[in-house]
């Protein structure tokens, strides 16, 4: 009697899997959010900043831009330890005639760039000082980057979900 009180109140609560009295075996949908949560953020992620890249690059004029200044500063990564990084700062003609200046809104060890010399950048015509670099580096890494992690963290989000659909048909190991 109490037994199948406490089975019945089980039945009525929040679970994440559970055996039925009858022998059936059910998974809620939270088990399903749980695995797949992290590799669908991170390919959602990905896909969402290659979509900026490729809209960017589709809308962007190109140009030469001259480097007016260059922004230096110390960092760390775990893959490089200490180095300089630099921002550089751009000269360019935004509309006929009328020159503005941007930065790229990001730094690299790669971009310590002489101040004068001239480099190919893409620029929005809609939006002053929203510039980039025509390169791979600075377009496509960030989000080839967290596809590869969100590629990854699907591995084991496929294994364990090929663990729980085991489990529910009934088989060994689960």
């Amino acid at each position: 009697m109490l037994r199948n009180l406490i089975v019945q109140m089980n039945q009525t609560q929040q679970f994440l899997w559970r055996t039925h009295p009858d022998g059936r075996r059910q998974v809620s949908w939270r088990v399903w959010l749980l695995i797949f949560v992290t590799p669908v953020l991170f390919l959602a992620t990905a896909a969402l900043l290659a979509y900026d890249s490729v809209s960017f690059v589709s809308r962007a004029d190109r140009t030469t831009g001259e480097v007016v200044r260059v922004y230096e500063w110390e960092d760390w990564t775990p893959w490089a330890g200490n180095h300089t990084v630099y921002g550089p700062v751009f000269r360019y003609e935004f509309r006929e005639g009328e020159m503005t200046e941007a930065s790229l809104g990001q730094s690299s060890a790669n971009w310590g760039f002489e101040i004068g010399s001239r480099h190919e950048i893409l620029f929005n015509p809609e939006t002053r000082g929203n510039v980039r670099l025509p390169l791979f580096e600075h377009l496509w890494a960030l989000p080839l980057t967290i596809l590869c992690i969100g590629l990854i963290t699907l591995i084991p989000a496929l294994f364990g979900a090929w663990r729980v659909r085991r489990w529910l048909r009934g088989g060994a190991g689960g």
